[in-house]
């Protein structure tokens, strides 16, 4: 159980990563980019709110701890 704790861990910090650095922040700051020059005011509000709430990417990670460590010291 102490290597299934530790995988959940390991892949809570992944997806965190992954969905708060990259789909988050860099797709956020991409689609407001992208949409600035044929003006598009919708969808730079869009972006700027995925840039303003990247932290969002913290719950899987937090998730993914408590988990794991649940596995990790009861089980």
């Amino acid at each position: 159980m102490k290597i299934l704790g530790f995988l959940i861990i390991l892949a809570g910090v992944a997806f965190g990563i992954y969905f708060g650095i990259y789909f988050m922040l860099f797709c956020g700051i991409m689609q407001i980019v992208e949409n600035i020059n044929p003006l598009n005011a919708k969808e730079i509000a869009i972006g700027v709110l995925r840039v303003m709430f990247f932290e969002i990417g913290f719950i899987p990670v937090s998730l993914g701890s408590t988990i794991g460590l649940y596995l990790m010291e009861r089980i």
